[in-house]
């Protein structure tokens, strides 16, 4: 099985390959923090283990009882008695600290802080009140006041399985368990291991443990850091929100293509439909219409007019529809010969009347007047072929 790890300096793999076929083990995290980052529990609460949360800071403890709801949670600070502290609050995450010694190194490094008194309690009395059954584990990070904490606890009366104490001074390589180790080592605890930071201490009762700390973290511990974990998940996060863009962007493309391809399939209908206009256009019923049409598209122009200007329009566009039309102009010149009156009332009405070109109306004489237009047409060849043989005879 995989597990997570929160702890800064994988602490609680250790403790989980010491400790992990113990089912609803118990601890004790002396200056708890924050309940998810660097924290050395969080691992095991997830896998059903309960125990005492101890921190003074208000921030973190309202954190805790959040997270930690099943858990023992106090806002105390941890002494060789009971009473109150004052406590030094950094502007650094797990930095608060009652130490002197540790106050005047980090504002020397130039960190501001500020003080409040915190009730203090020694563990002795905490695992008098809370601790019921056995300590799997005790963990104590108190930047620099790790002695004290022990000198409250009577440590043949509470044997946790494993004690794990940070051993040097805050940020720094400094060891400093030369101080407080004796308190262990007369109570019959055994160093077993040395991480750098912190060490790890059995009671001697418990020496079969001792070969859990052979060798540091590795890769048979199965384990993955949190901050991994979270740094995947954002990727995955980052990876699945590219995902949707991309996935928007090509539905975006999709109907871009629709649209496209509807404006093509337009295109073509209309050339579809000009071809079609050009071909009725062309026919002998489309020019046959004309005037029709003609007369259709003015005759809301000719509502709004006087009526003689009504009726000049009106034969502005008849004429010039005959005009454009040689076979209707001839087939109404035919009629109109018949009836020589007439003929020269139209005559007059294009010219004076209009003011437009009349319809050109050769004039006939008088003597061809009374003869059908089959008459004229032969007498007009007639006479045309008498004057070419005379030319011919010249």
């Amino acid at each position: 099985m995989t597990i997570i790890s929160y702890a800064q300096n994988f602490e609680d793999v250790m403790l989980w390959r010491v400790l992990k076929d113990i089912e609803n083990g118990f601890y004790i995290d002396v200056g708890a923090n924050d309940p998810v980052i660097d924290s050395v529990t969080k691992l095991f609460y997830e896998n059903g283990w309960r125990g005492i949360n101890i921190e003074p800071l208000n921030s973190h403890y309202q954190d805790l009882v959040k997270d930690r709801p099943e858990d023992v949670n106090l806002r105390v600070a941890v002494g060789n008695t009971n009473g109150e502290i004052e406590l030094w609050e950094t502007d650094v995450r797990g930095w608060a600290t009652a130490s002197e010694e540790v106050i005047k190194k980090h504002q020397e490094e130039g960190h501001t802080g500020s003080k409040q008194t915190v009730p203090m309690l020694t563990l002795a009395e905490i695992c008098e009140q809370y601790a019921k059954k056995d300590i799997h584990f005790l963990k104590i990070d108190v930047e620099g006041l790790e002695k004290s904490v022990l000198e409250g606890m009577d440590f043949f009366k509470y044997r946790p399985w494993v004690v794990v104490i940070e051993a040097t001074l805050p940020d720094s390589t400094v060891e400093t368990h030369a101080e407080w180790e004796p308190i262990l080592t007369t109570s019959n605890f055994l160093n077993v291991y040395n991480d750098g930071l912190n060490r790890f201490y059995i009671p001697n009762e418990r020496i079969s443990l001792k070969a859990a700390f052979r060798y540091p973290p590795n890769v048979f511990d199965e384990y993955i850091k949190y901050n991994q974990l979270t740094s995947e998940f954002r990727a995955q996060q980052a990876e699945n929100k590219l995902q949707q863009a991309e996935n928007k962007l090509q539905q975006a493309e999709n109907k871009l293509q629709q649209a496209e391809n509807k404006a093509q399939q337009a295109e073509i209908r209309a050339i579809e439909v000009e071809s079609r206009v050009q071909v009725l256009v062309k026919s002998t019923s489309w020019r046959i219409t004309a005037p029709l049409r003609y007369t259709g598209d003015f005759i809301q122009k000719l509502k709004s007019i006087s009526l003689r200007k009504s009726i000049k329009l009106l034969l502005r566009r008849a004429i010039s529809s005959i005009n454009s039309l040689p076979w209707l102009k001839r087939n109404i010149l035919a009629i109109l010969n018949r009836f020589p009156n007439l003929k020269l009332r139209v005559a007059h009405l294009t010219s004076n009347v209009l003011q437009t070109a009349p319809i050109r109306i050769k004039a006939i004489p008088e003597e061809l007047v009374q003869l059908t237009p089959r008459a004229r047409q032969i007498y007009g060849d007639l006479k045309v072929a008498i004057e070419h043989h005379k030319k011919g005879g010249l």
